[in-house]
């Protein structure tokens, strides 16, 4: 006896599953809407929706557009949208979103010529500007605390005048002392 089952006619045959397209399709016309009046609502062309319904997805640009066409429609119907999508999945197993990844790139750790010499360059300008930030601070420091030459008490640093104008007499000079 071989372990293949043998289908008689009394053997139940289990349903077909359902088209995500003819669900819409069924949903639709139980809410009395048509097929012209569901495109102008949701921006798909009629031939679009009527390959859907009738489950012609190779007719539509691909699967991702199915995909995006059925939530719309499934949502536009305010029907279940994630058990028709599952249908949409079961049905076709390409419908499923992928996971995009980007590859691996690795860079040696001593560094390619260009990207060594670029880095080094960096480095080099980082340091330089530092340099002069740092002296520019201590310059102004140093101006600002008035480090420089000593000025005598209450000299303003302006040139001397008087009330009238004129310049002071230069005070005389001291002799020196005789022998």
């Amino acid at each position: 006896m071989s372990d293949q089952t043998a289908v008689t006619p009394d053997t139940p045959v289990p349903p077909p599953q359902p088209c995500a397209g003819v669900l819409l399709a069924a949903l639709r016309q139980k809410r009395g809407l048509g097929l012209q009046e569901v495109s102008q609502r949701l921006k798909f062309s009629g031939k679009q929706l009527a390959a859907l319904e009738a489950g012609q997805y190779d007719a539509l640009p691909d699967m991702t557009f199915v995909r995006a066409m059925v939530r719309a429609y499934a949502r536009y119907l305010q029907a279940d949208v994630d058990a028709i999508i599952q249908v949409l999945e079961a049905e076709r197993p390409d419908a499923v979103p992928r996971l995009m990844t980007a590859p691996v790139l690795t860079v040696p750790t001593q560094g390619v010529g260009f990207f060594h010499e670029a880095r080094t360059t960096s480095r080099r300008w980082v340091i330089a500007g530092l340099l002069v930030l740092t002296a520019a601070l201590i310059a102004a420091w140093i101006w600002r605390t008035g480090s420089g030459p000593e000025t005598p008490a209450g000299a303003t640093g302006s040139s001397p005048a008087t009330t009238d104008g004129a310049l002071p007499a230069e005070p005389p000079k001291p002799q020196p002392p005789e022998p």
